[in-house]
C-alpha cells in the first residue's frame, strides 16, 4: 500500500492539499484576509501543477483508491463499535427500568437480554472474519487503525464539548448509578482534584433529563442560602417580607437534580441539617423551618449528587473529614473517580490521557496543531504525575518519590499535579496562541507557578523524563531534583 510516509510525491501532494484546505477555511472565516486568499490560490495552482504530471496523477489515483478502501473499512469498523455500544445500552436499559421500580427482571426481560448478548457476540465474530479479508498486510492494518482512531477522536472531541470524556471508568459509573438516581437516592463522587467529578455529576443530571441546581461548597455557607430565606420585596405598591426558595427547595419542588460540589468543604453545622435532606425521596414531605414550617412534597426527579475531594492531610484547604453518619446516607452510591489510566502500569501507554489531550485541541476534521510526539510525551508526563500524586509507589513511579515519602507511605507530590483539567488548559493555551507559545514554554510556566517547592522539583523531573524543559527559559529554574536516598 502506498503511503505519504514512504513516497515523496504523495507526501508533497498530501501536504499541499492539507495546507490548501486550511488556507481556504481561514479565507472563508476572514473574507478580508487577502493573505489567506492569496495563499489558497498559490496552493491550488501548486496542486494543479503536481497533478498535471501523468506519473504523479497515476500514483495519486492509486493511493486514493487504496485510501478509499481503508476509509470504508474504518467506517464499517466504527459502525460496528457503535452498534455494540447501542446493544449494551439496550441490555442495561432493562436493569435501569427494573432498578428504578425496585423490582427484579421479568423472565421475558432476561430472555431478551440473552438474545441481545448473543446478537452482539455473533456480530463481533462476523466483523472479525470480514476484517481478515480486508486487511492483508501491516501497512493496511496501521492505516485502518489510524483512520478508526481519527473517527474516535472526533467523537471524543464532541463529548468534551458537551462536558465529559466518556472513558470506560465514566461509562461504568454512569451505567451503575443511573437506576439509583432515578429512584431519588443520593450519590457521592470522591476523588482527587481535576479528575472530572463535577463534570460527571453535571452529565448524570442531564441524563436524568433536567438541568441541575448547583451549590458550590465553601466554609461559611448556611442553611438559608441552600433552602431559602425571607427578603423584602415590592408587593402591590408596598414592601413585604417574601420567602424566596433556595436551590434545594427549587430542585425539590420542580423535580430536578441538586449538585453539592465539594460537600466536605461545607461547615459541620450545615452538614448536620443535610443529613435529614439526604434521606428524602420523591413523595416524602419536608418541613421548611425557614418558612414557618411549611410542608413541601418532594417532586419526582429530585435527587442529590455530591462531590468531595479526597481527605488527604494538608492537600486541600478547608476540607473536613465527613462524618460516618453523613457518608452512610449515600449507602452503596459512593463512587471513587480515579484519574485516567489509573489501572495501567508505568510502562503502559496512557491511552485515556492521550485521547483527552488530542480531543481537547482537535478541530472538527480531527486535525491537531501539535505533533504526535509532543502529545504522546505530555500525556505520559500527565499520567505519571497523576499516579505519583495519587500515591503510586510501584515500579517506575518510585523514581519520582523521595525515600522519606515512600517510607511514610505519602504521595510523591503533595499539592500539585498535571491533572486532566490542567492538561487540557495547558494544551488549549498552546493551540490558541497561533504559534507564539510552545508546549515546552507553557509547561515551564506551569511548573514555575507551583507554590510547593518540592512539588515544583518533582514535576520538573517528571517533565524532563519525557524530554521537556530541556532548554533554558527566561525566568525559569534550572535546578534538578533527585529524590533523596536514591
Amino acid at each position: 500500500m502506498l503511503s505519504p510516509a514512504t513516497d515523496p510525491v504523495l507526501a508533497e501532494v498530501a501536504e499541499t492539499a492539507r495546507e490548501l484546505r486550511r488556507a481556504r477555511r481561514v479565507a472563508r472565516a476572514h473574507s478580508q484576509d487577502m493573505l489567506a486568499h492569496d495563499a489558497a490560490e498559490a496552493l491550488r495552482q501548486r496542486l494543479d501543477a503536481l497533478l498535471a504530471d501523468p506519473e504523479t496523477r497515476e500514483v495519486v489515483d492509486s493511493a486514493l483508491t487504496e485510501r478509499a478502501s481503508v476509509l470504508r473499512t474504518a467506517v464499517l469498523t466504527r459502525k460496528h463499535e457503535l452498534s455494540q455500544r447501542e446493544l449494551r445500552k439496550e441490555i442495561d436499559a432493562f436493569a435501569h427500568r427494573a432498578g428504578s421500580a425496585r423490582r427484579t427482571l421479568l423472565a421475558t426481560e432476561r430472555a431478551r437480554q440473552a438474545e441481545l448478548r448473543t446478537k452482539a457476540a455473533h456480530a463481533t465474530d462476523e466483523h472479525v472474519s470480514w476484517l481478515d479479508t480486508q486487511i492483508k498486510d501491516a501497512t493496511t492494518r496501521d492505516a485502518v487503525l489510524e483512520a478508526v482512531s481519527s473517527l474516535r477522536l472526533r467523537e471524543a472531541r464532541s463529548q468534551l464539548e458537551r462536558g465529559l470524556l466518556l472513558t470506560r471508568q465514566m461509562r461504568d459509573i454512569i451505567a451503575e448509578s443511573l437506576p439509583a438516581l432515578m429512584r431519588g437516592e443520593p450519590m457521592l463522587l470522591l476523588g482527587e482534584t481535576g479528575g472530572a467529578k463535577t463534570a460527571l455529576a453535571e452529565y448524570l443530571s442531564r441524563r436524568l433529563g433536567r438541568q441541575p441546581e448547583f451549590v458550590s461548597g465553601y466554609g461559611d455557607i448556611s442553611s438559608t442560602q441552600l433552602i431559602g430565606s425571607h427578603e423584602l420585596r415590592p408587593v402591590d405598591g408596598a414592601t413585604a417580607s417574601v420567602f424566596v426558595p433556595g436551590p434545594l427547595l427549587r430542585a425539590m419542588t420542580t423535580g430536578g437534580p441538586l449538585i453539592l460540589d465539594e460537600v466536605n468543604a461545607m461547615p459541620a453545622e450545615f452538614l448536620k441539617r443535610l443529613n435529614r435532606v439526604l434521606q428524602l425521596r420523591p413523595g416524602d414531605s419536608f418541613s421548611v423551618q425557614e418558612n414557618a414550617g411549611e410542608q413541601v412534597t418532594v417532586a419526582q426527579g429530585f435527587v442529590i449528587l455530591a462531590t468531595a475531594n479526597e481527605q488527604t492531610p494538608h492537600r486541600y484547604r478547608g476540607i473536613d473529614r465527613m462524618s460516618a453518619e453523613l457518608v452512610n446516607r449515600f449507602g452503596a452510591n459512593s463512587y471513587r473517580v480515579h484519574y485516567p489510566d489509573h489501572t495501567r502500569e508505568y510502562t503502559d501507554t496512557p491511552v485515556e490521557n492521550a485521547l483527552l489531550a488530542a480531543a481537547s485541541i482537535a478541530d472538527k476534521e480531527g486535525n491537531i496543531p501539535l505533533s504526535a510526539d509532543e502529545l504522546e510525551r505530555v500525556s505520559r508526563a500527565a499520567f505519571i504525575s497523576q499516579q505519583v500524586f495519587s500515591g503510586a509507589h510501584g515500579e517506575g513511579f518510585s523514581e519520582f518519590v523521595s525515600t522519606e515519602r515512600e517510607i511514610d507511605g505519602r504521595p510523591g507530590l503533595e499539592e500539585s499535579v498535571l491533572a486532566p483539567r490542567t492538561l487540557v488548559a495547558i494544551l488549549q493555551k498552546v493551540a490558541g496562541s497561533g504559534g507564539l507559545i510552545s508546549l515546552d514554554l507553557a509547561l515551564n510556566r506551569f511548573v514555575e507557578g507551583v507554590m510547593h517547592a518540592e512539588d515544583r522539583q518533582v514535576l520538573a523531573l517528571i517533565l524532563r523524563s519525557q524530554g521537556f524543559l530541556a532548554g533554558p527559559h527566561k525566568g525559569g529554574s534550572r535546578r534538578t531534583y533527585a529524590p533523596s536516598g536514591r
